[in-house]
């Protein structure tokens, strides 16, 4: 799938969202580094790295989803969608892109509740309310259903491009 230029409010959106995976990251990393100098060269472990290590990846992994699928970099088996006319291929692109919004506006519906849930329950070692662990599902299924409301809209409403 070729991937266009996105608004600029999702712009803008996503880039936050790459600044926040780099500055995660960084954190994610320096905890560990902590965490084995704590363990193996001062003999006292953090009771709390590998809980925060852990939530940073779950952060990680959500946000860097929705960058991955705003770049178009997601694996996938397209050997038979290539062998598509270009008019069938993007309608396909457009089908597809409106079942990952649908998937996406789904997830977040179910995931408001959990939030709600666990409002109250805090994590074992950093005393974290979880319901800012689990921000990140709607926070980064928001982004991929305007991600993909966007793509539905490009296909709709764009000039078909020769494809080459």
């Amino acid at each position: 799938m070729k991937v266009k230029s996105h608004s600029a409010v999702l712009n803008g959106a996503l880039m936050v969202a790459k600044a926040l995976i780099v500055a995660i990251s960084v954190v994610m990393v320096f905890v560990t580094l902590m965490q084995v100098v704590f363990r193996y060269v001062i003999a006292a472990p953090l009771p709390w790295s590998e809980e925060l290590a852990r939530y940073c990846f779950v952060w990680i992994v959500f946000l860097g989803g929705a960058v991955g699928l705003s770049r178009g970099i997601h694996l996938g088996v397209d050997l038979f969608v290539n062998a598509l006319p270009a008019p069938l291929r993007r309608g396909l692109d457009a089908v597809t892109s409106a079942l990952i919004a649908g998937f996406a506006a789904t997830v977040i519906y179910a995931s408001l509740p959990v939030l709600n849930m666990n409002m109250f329950q805090r994590s074992p070692a950093l005393g974290l309310q979880m319901s800012y662990i689990y921000a990140a599902i709607p926070i980064s299924m928001t982004l991929i259903l305007l991600i993909s409301v966007e793509r539905v809209l490009n296909y709709l409403f764009s000039k078909h491009e020769q494809e080459a």
